[in-house]
């Protein structure tokens, strides 16, 4: 009778230990479907360029070997053409994560066209965000020892739109975030458990990071500084416990400088060169180039609360985007860590005790407020909304989960008030979750453009489409036209950035073959629009019309236009 008394709850506990394991598995799955549904990112070819570059300077470090090797990378040519990268202008862009991607076709019985290869990046790019939710989970299942809340905080990850959407095609500044958080696990891992999977982490995660923008580099000191501190702390003295620490903080950094090929020749030189374009976020010669087109510099020409503006003349540039971009839900929460986190600081400094998890708490605070303050009052250069510090996520999240978990925790003197209070917090979050994973289904592939319920009544006084991300749908929508005669298609990088090049390229021979791409709108009887820095709705070209426009929220996101006089189709420019 004892057993079957307890069958319930063993049922209860398998089910928890299975839960996560069937959420990252469906995860997979559904991300193995959507991979290539957005358009976009028109820095994609340089990227993968960049990475052969970096590929080539190190194989050239074995010659004999290299001279007698043919590879041959989809889109961009053999490896052995490629550019030298100490001459490269984007020989500061670091590719460790993304470069073995471009040696798919070496890989006996794969042979991806350009199409698939520029697909099947979309989805090597999307695995990096789903190393990092694993990361975030075992992080907080470490922290909370609660499969529960982990799983919550794990889901308000995902659930976070723009973040999801942006996960399988920028393969800059979410890669970066990623490897944030996985370092931000290892040291959470390591502080709050003594544990060298915790260090191999780190070194996995700051290595990556750093590489990927050297703003990652000042993860090593926040690491030493607050694992010396919590050995003071909690008085470690054992010697293999401090020699496992400096033999990590030493791996680290060789393991960066392994991955990162630019720094070979002169370390503190071109360091330091780097360092200097990470504040910028733009190559000196891509300034020459805007210039040289009557064009403002990148950042001194972005669409904010209606008004085209220098961000670094902004301080609360970054705090707008994120408050208008981060569900409500969370950033309530994250205000709630902060004030409860303030709160047993204070005590126990007066208590002179603290315990690695406040310690760990309090760190990710202090990570957080350093990379905000320190964007702000170093001016660093932003554009297109605030993707270059979605690195400042990774503890916000965090944050956010831990406001949850310390709400659920006030006692409170009546278990009846203590379970009312606990089921409202629940219905919160559910709320929260399901009524942000509906407008991703309704919206999908034009998410990337989410803004949260305060950011929605100012969408059209903001940038949206920066990366020409809803081409792809432009494209397919306009494949309805096809009646045999192809399709004369606008390539002017002047309205969708240079993106509705790349879907078209994107797309089955077959489907490709329909259009008909001009360069000269002149020439053109479709275009695609995307919304970048203009104002308002139903933005107006001479000669031609809409005839579809992809609205959410009340604000335009992008529109495909027909030309309505002055055409005649040559068939070919």
């Amino acid at each position: 009778m004892k057993s079957i008394a307890h069958f319930p709850k063993r049922i209860l506990l398998l089910c928890l230990r299975i839960m996560p394991f069937v959420f990252f598995i469906l995860l997979l799955g559904i991300a193995s479907i959507l991979y290539d549904d957005y358009g976009g990112f028109t820095d994609e070819i340089l990227e993968i360029q960049t990475a052969a570059v970096n590929a080539k300077y190190i194989l050239s470090k074995f010659p004999a070997w290299f001279a007698n090797t043919e590879i041959s990378v989809p889109i961009i040519g053999e490896l052995q053409d490629m550019p030298d990268l100490l001459s490269y202008d984007d020989r500061t862009y670091g590719t460790a994560v993304m470069m073995p991607s471009i040696f798919i076709n070496q890989i006996p019985g794969v042979e991806l066209n350009a199409a698939q290869f520029l697909n099947f990046r979309r989805f090597y790019t999307f695995l990096n965000f789903y190393l990092s939710m694993i990361a975030f989970f075992i992080l907080l299942k470490i922290r909370f020892k609660n499969t529960l809340i982990a799983m919550a905080g794990t889901i308000m990850l995902m659930l976070t739109p723009r973040f999801f959407a942006e996960s399988f095609y920028n393969c800059k500044d979410i890669v970066f975030f990623s490897w944030v958080m996985v370092c931000l696990c290892g040291i959470g891992w390591y502080m709050m458990k003594n544990s060298r999977w915790g260090l191999v982490l780190f070194c996995l995660g700051f290595a990556f990071a750093a590489n990927t923008r050297l703003a990652g580099f000042l993860l090593w000191p926040a690491f030493l500084i607050v694992s010396a501190l919590n050995h003071r702390i909690r008085k470690i003295r054992n010697a293999n416990v401090i020699r496992s620490w400096l033999l990590a903080l030493i791996l680290s950094l060789v393991l960066f400088y392994t991955v990162t090929p630019y720094l070979w020749g002169s370390p503190a030189a071109h360091l330091s060169e780097g360092i200097r374009f990470s504040s910028n976020q733009i190559t000196d010669r891509e300034t020459e180039l805007l210039i040289e087109a009557g064009l403002k510099p990148l950042g001194q020409a972005e669409l904010f609360f209606g008004n085209t503006i220098d961000t670094k003349q902004i301080w609360y540039y970054l705090p707008v985007w994120m408050g208008i971009t981060i569900p409500v839900f969370y950033i309530l929460l994250f205000f709630v860590a902060c004030l409860l986190l303030g709160i047993s600081m204070i005590r126990a400094i007066r208590k002179g005790r603290f315990s690695p998890d406040l310690l760990f708490d309090g760190f990710c605070l202090v990570f957080f407020l350093i990379g905000l303050f320190g964007i702000i009052l170093l001016k660093m250069n932003l554009y297109n909304g605030w993707r270059h510090a979605y690195f400042l996520y990774a503890p916000f999240i965090y944050l956010s989960v831990l406001g949850f978990q310390r709400l659920l925790s006030i006692p409170v003197k009546k278990p009846v008030t203590t379970k009312s209070k606990n089921i409202v917090l629940t219905g919160m979050i559910l709320y929260s979750c399901i009524s942000t994973g509906v407008w991703i289904l309704k919206n999908h592939p034009l998410d990337f453009v989410y803004f949260n319920e305060i950011g929605r009544n100012y969408g059209q006084q903001f940038s949206r489409d920066y990366w020409g991300v809803a081409s792809k749908s432009c494209v397919l929508d306009l494949l309805k036209e096809f009646d045999g005669r192809r399709i004369s298609l606008d390539l002017n990088a002047d309205y969708t950035w240079g993106s509705i090049e790349f879907s078209l390229m994107r797309l089955p021979q077959k489907e490709q073959d329909k259009f008909d791409p001009v360069w000269k709108t002149e020439n053109a009887e479709y275009l695609c629009y995307s919304y970048k820095n203009t104002p308002g709705n139903q933005h107006s070209i001479p000669d031609f019309e809409i005839i579809k426009t992809y609205n959410i929220d009340g604000y335009d996101v992008a529109a495909i236009y027909k030309r309505i006089r002055n055409f005649k189709w040559s068939g070919a420019e």
